[in-house]
C-alpha cells in the first residue's frame, strides 16, 4: 500500500515506468542468462538483486536499455571478481576470428584508439569490444518525451571546450567534422533574462558569475536561497562574519606564494585539505564548501585528493581562475555522447543513419546490425564482456593474444596480434592474466569512487523562474547541486526554453565520505549505490526537491514527468598524494601503467588523474601508437 507521504510525493504515478514495456523482456533475458546455478534471476553472490525494480526506467531512444551500470554488466563484473574465470574456460567457443588489433572498451579512449589505428594502418582489421548494449562508456545520454518534447540529459561525461584548428592528429573537431560554433536557445516568458548555463559543471566555481545560481541555507530555521553568493549575498549566508572573511581571503590566495622548491611535487605531497587547513590556515568551513565541488569532478573531497589538483582546477585559495575567464562551456544534448557518436560515425559510417551533419550524427538512429559486419575494417561488438586477456606463450615471444569474452550467455574466444585495454583499471587488473608485477603494484595506487547522475524530466520549471535561478547548490540530502541547461540549437531547432514548457533537471551526486580512507570511501559509495532500489532513490529525489523548491510552488505530483537514474560504481579515479609525481623515489603509478608489455598496451582516461574526453582520447592514441611503434 502506498503511504500518504508517497502519494504526496507522486510516487504512485505511472511516469517513466511505462518505458519498461519496451525494455523488460530484453533486460530480463540478460539477467536470467547471468544467473549461477541455484540462483534466482536478478540476484547474485554479491547480495543484492538487479532486476527492473533496481534498474529503473530508461526513457526512449538509442540508450533506453543502457543507463549507467546495467544489470548484465554488474553480473559479469562480479563474476570476474569472484574468480569464475580464473582458469581458462574449457567450454569456450572458438570464433576462429583474428584481428590486427582488438580494443577492449567502447568509450572515448577505445573509440580514439580505433580512430588512430585506422589513420596509421588503414588496411588493418580492428575490433572494438564493449560490455554495454551501446557504445560510449559514460558518454551516453538519457532521453524522455514529455508532451511531445524530447528532452536529453547526460548519463555522465559532460561539457567540452572548442579545440583550435591545428590539422594535427589530435585535431578531432576537424577530422570528425565537429562544428566549432554553436547556438543555444534563449529563455522566454518569465524566464527571459535568466542566465542559464550551457553545461552541468561550470557554475559550481569556474563560471559562477555567468549563471543565475542560488545557494540554499537553512540556519536559524529560515530556509532560503541566496543569489550570487560571492558577489553580494555572503552576508545572508549561515557563516559567521569571521568565516565569511576567511572565504574572501582564501579566494584571493595563490599556491605559488607558498611553494618551496618545485610547485607540482610539493603540492602532490599533500591533500587539498592539508593545504587549506595546515598551509594557509583556512577554517573547516572552507574545506566543507569545496568538498562537493572537488568530488563532482574527481570523485572525492579534499581529504582524499592531492593538492596538485587544487592548483590544476584553480580552486579557491590556489590561484584565480584566469584561464576560465570568458570561456564558454559547451554541452551537446545528452553531454559527450555527441562526441562519441562523431567517432562512431567516422569509424563505421552506416552505424548511425543519415549524413555527417550535426543533426544526423546526434539524432540519427544507431543501426546495431551495421556495427559488427565482417566487411567493416573497424568492427564493434557490444554486450561482450572480456573476462580473460593473455598472450599465447611467453609475453616477450608470443605472436598472438587470446581474448576470452561472454556474449548472450556463451563463453567465446578470439585472437589478435595486439590489444589495447581501454577499459577501467579496476577490471584490467583482473582480466589481464600476464600483467607484470610492476603494473599490479602500480594499480594498487588506483582507487575509484561512485556517482549517481539523475535526470528528472519536468513538465514545467516555473518554480525555478520564480526563484530567478537555473541552478541550485545545497548541503545535506540527495546530491548537492542540480540545474537546467540552455538547449543547443541543432539543425535550426531546439526544445523550448520557457518556464511553462518541459525541461530536464540534472543531478550529479558523487559519493564521498570525509574521514574515511579513499579506498574505504569507494567501497562505501559502491555499496550504497549498487544496493539501493530505484524507488528508494526516486523517493529521496522527490523529497529533496520539495525541501528545496516547495516554497516556490514545486509540485512533485504534477511537475515531474519522468526520472532516469544512472549509477556508475567506478565513475572516478581518485588521485591522492603521489599519484601525479610518485612518492619516496618511486615512479608515478600512471607512468608505470603506460608501459606496454608484450603485445598489450593500456590506455584509459584514469591515467590522466582527471577523466575527461580529451584525456581519454589522448590515452587511447598513445596506447595504439606504442604498439604500432613496436611493429605490431
Amino acid at each position: 500500500m502506498t503511504s500518504k507521504r508517497d502519494q504526496e510525493l507522486g510516487m504512485g504515478r505511472m511516469i517513466t515506468r511505462r518505458d519498461f514495456v519496451q525494455g523488460t523482456a530484453v533486460m530480463a533475458g540478460g539477467l536470467i542468462i547471468g544467473c549461477g546455478r541455484g540462483e534466482a534471476p536478478g540476484t547474485a553472490a554479491y547480495g543484492f538483486g538487479v532486476d527492473e525494480a533496481w534498474y529503473g526506467p530508461g526513457g526512449v531512444g538509442d540508450y533506453s536499455l543502457s543507463h549507467g551500470n546495467t544489470p548484465g554488466v554488474l553480473r559479469a563484473a562480479h563474476e570476474v571478481r569472484a574468480g569464475v574465470f580464473d582458469q581458462p574456460a574449457t567450454n569456450a567457443i572458438d570464433d576462429g576470428e583474428e584481428y590486427d588489433l582488438v580494443i577492449v572498451g567502447g568509450g572515448l579512449s577505445g573509440l580514439s584508439a580505433a580512430h588512430h589505428f585506422r589513420r596509421l594502418n588503414p588496411q588493418g582489421r580492428c575490433l572494438i569490444m564493449d560490455n554495454h548494449p551501446i557504445f560510449g562508456g559514460e558518454a551516453k545520454r538519457n532521453e524522455i518525451e514529455v508532451d511531445g518534447v524530447r528532452l536529453s540529459g547526460p548519463q555522465g561525461s559532460n561539457d567540452f571546450g572548442i579545440q583550435p584548428r591545428t590539422g594535427t592528429p589530435d585535431d578531432y573537431f576537424t577530422s570528425l567534422n565537429i562544428p566549432r560554433e554553436f547556438e543555444y536557445a534563449e529563455p522566454e516568458g518569465d524566464g527571459a533574462g535568466m542566465r542559464i548555463p550551457t553545461d552541468n559543471y561550470s557554475f559550481l566555481h569556474w563560471a559562477h558569475d555567468q549563471t543565475s545560481v542560488g545557494h540554499f541555507f537553512e540556519g536559524g530555521g529560515r530556509p532560503r536561497w541566496v543569489q550570487d553568493l560571492w558577489r553580494s549575498g555572503m552576508a545572508d549566508s549561515d557563516w559567521t562574519p569571521g568565516v565569511q572573511e576567511a572565504f574572501l581571503r582564501t579566494r584571493e590566495g595563490s599556491a605559488a606564494n607558498h611553494a618551496e622548491g618545485a610547485l607540482g611535487p610539493w603540492l602532490d605531497g599533500m591533500t587539498v585539505r592539508d593545504y587549506y587547513e595546515r598551509v594557509i590556515g583556512a577554517p573547516p568551513e572552507v574545506t566543507a564548501y569545496v568538498d562537493p565541488i572537488l568530488a563532482s569532478i574527481i570523485g572525492l573531497g579534499c581529504d582524499g585528493i592531492s593538492a596538485w589538483w587544487g592548483q590544476h582546477f584553480e580552486l579557491p585559495g590556489f590561484q584565480k581562475p584566469d584561464r576560465y575567464e570568458g570561456m564558454t562551456f559547451h554541452s551537446f544534448p545528452g553531454g559527450n555522447a555527441g562526441i562519441a557518436r562523431h567517432f562512431l560515425k567516422n569509424l563505421i559510417p552506416g552505424g548511425i543513419s543519415g549524413s555527417g551533419r550535426l543533426e544526423d550524427v546526434l539524432y540519427g538512429r544507431v543501426d546495431l546490425d551495421q556495427l559488427d559486419k565482417p566487411s567493416n575494417p573497424v568492427r564493434m561488438r557490444l554486450s561482450s564482456t572480456v573476462v580473460r586477456v593473455e598472450h599465447e606463450g611467453a609475453v616477450t615471444e608470443a605472436e598472438r593474444v587470446a581474448i576470452t569474452y561472454t556474449n548472450a550467455g556463451q563463453v567465446r574466444r578470439l585472437r589478435a596480434r595486439s590489444v589495447v585495454m581501454a577499459s577501467g583499471g579496476w577490471i584490467n587488473r583482473r582480466v589481464l592474466r600476464d600483467l607484470p608485477q610492476s603494473h599490479r603494484a602500480a594499480y594498487e595506487g588506483f582507487t575509484h569512487s561512485s556517482v549517481i547522475v539523475a535526470n528528472v524530466a519536468l513538465t514545467n520549471w516555473r518554480f525555478l523562474a520564480r526563484l530567478g535561478m537555473a541552478a541550485g547548490i545545497w548541503n545535506g540530502g540527495f546530491g548537492f547541486y542540480c540545474n537546467i541547461r540552455r538547449p543547443m540549437v541543432v539543425g535550426g531547432q531546439a526544445p523550448p526554453l520557457h518556464p511553462d514548457q518541459p525541461a530536464m533537471l540534472t543531478f550529479y551526486a558523487p559519493q564521498y565520505f570525509p574521514g574515511m580512507s579513499a579506498a574505504e570511501q569507494g567501497i562505501a559509495g559502491r555499496t550504497q549505490v549498487l544496493s539501493t532500489p530505484f524507488a528508494d532513490y526516486e523517493r529521496q529525489i522527490r523529497d529533496q526537491m520539495v525541501r528545496l523548491f516547495g516554497d516556490a510552488g514545486f509540485d512533485p505530483v504534477n511537475d515531474i514527468a519522468g526520472l532516469i537514474l544512472n549509477r556508475w560504481g567506478h565513475a572516478y579515479i581518485n588521485p591522492g598524494p603521489g599519484f601525479m609525481f610518485g612518492r619516496d623515489g618511486a615512479p608515478a603509478p600512471p607512468d608505470v601503467i603506460r608501459e606496454p608489455f608484450g603485445r598489450v598496451a593500456i590506455g584509459h582516461s584514469e591515467l590522466r588523474g582527471h577523466q575527461n574526453w580529451t584525456g581519454a582520447a589522448g590515452e587511447g592514441r598513445r596506447a595504439v601508437e606504442a604498439l604500432l611503434d613496436r611493429g605490431f
